[in-house]
């Protein structure tokens, strides 16, 4: 809890605890971790497998891309220097480190606020992709997303800051066929690029409120059943995965990279 609000822990002069940006460890008394910290843990210990994996100098490119209903591009660009510090601005683990910082707090207009467009997302990510290789040389270079999602798609959106509320807040996924999202899965296909999918599954909502927002806890609980198929559908064969827990999470994103180094065929 922050320094100010009602009842802080922050400021009880016992038990008082410092605000924490992000937490390291989940299970401890200094910090309740989110699953997006424990992603962030988890990208970092997949830079170590990376960097452990490498058999030439800057085999690898690693840029990370948080959105809401945009990308952040300039969060994380793509860099080959991934064995930093966590704790040291400016690198690309420290910013694996602090992605709960990018929780929408609708002040981000990088990010934007108020909605999860996962189909805009993937659409921003197939445009930063200009050229499309097979891996095997660093001027021929295979192209891979992982996108770490929980797949609910949310269209609402808030301007930035304070602004109104615009378009449905009632849940949905990418192959919604009422929304006719475009097949961005088909068009990255068609470019040879990887889509790997990490399904953290959409936690029920209970109690339902179903007074609230014209109904929104039903609609996103109603939606939970469609998000696993539709996620599979957008993965590219054999890259599709899902994992709860902090070890879980981890796990799964060092398979899919595995995974992506027999899909490319690296060589020297």
């Amino acid at each position: 809890m922050v320094s100010g609000l009602p009842g802080s822990l922050n400021t009880d002069p016992t038990y008082g605890l410092s605000a924490a940006s992000s937490c390291p460890t989940d299970g401890t008394d200094d910090c309740i971790q989110l699953r997006l910290d424990a992603v962030g843990n988890a990208v970092n210990d997949l830079f170590k497998t990376a960097n452990s994996s490498m058999r030439v100098a800057n085999q690898f490119r690693i840029g990370l891309y948080p959105f809401i209903t945009n990308i952040d591009r300039n969060y994380a660009p793509l860099i080959s220097s991934i064995n930093g510090s966590s704790s040291t601005p400016g690198t690309i683990n420290y910013a694996a480190a602090q992605l709960a910082t990018q929780l929408d707090i609708n002040l981000n207009a990088n990010l934007g606020s108020g909605g999860t467009h996962i189909n805009d997302a993937l659409y921003s990510l197939n445009g930063l992709i200009q050229t499309v290789g097979d891996g095997t040389s660093s001027t021929n270079t295979k192209p891979f997303v992982f996108l770490v999602t929980d797949g609910a798609q949310d269209n609402q959106y808030k301007e930035v800051p304070n602004g109104s509320w615009h378009g449905s807040n009632h849940a949905t996924v990418l192959d919604d066929t009422i929304n006719d999202y475009p097949d961005i899965r088909t068009t990255m296909t068609k470019r040879q690029i990887i889509v790997a999918v990490l399904y953290i599954p959409y936690q029920k909502i209970n109690p339902v409120n179903t007074s609230f927002a014209g109904n929104e806890d039903t609609y996103a609980n109603n939606n939970i059943d469609n998000i696993s198929s539709s996620l599979k559908a957008c993965a590219s064969p054999g890259f599709f995965y899902t994992a709860n827990t902090p070890a879980d999470i981890t796990a799964a994103l060092n398979a899919m990279f595995s995974q992506s180094l027999v899909t490319a065929h690296i060589t020297n």
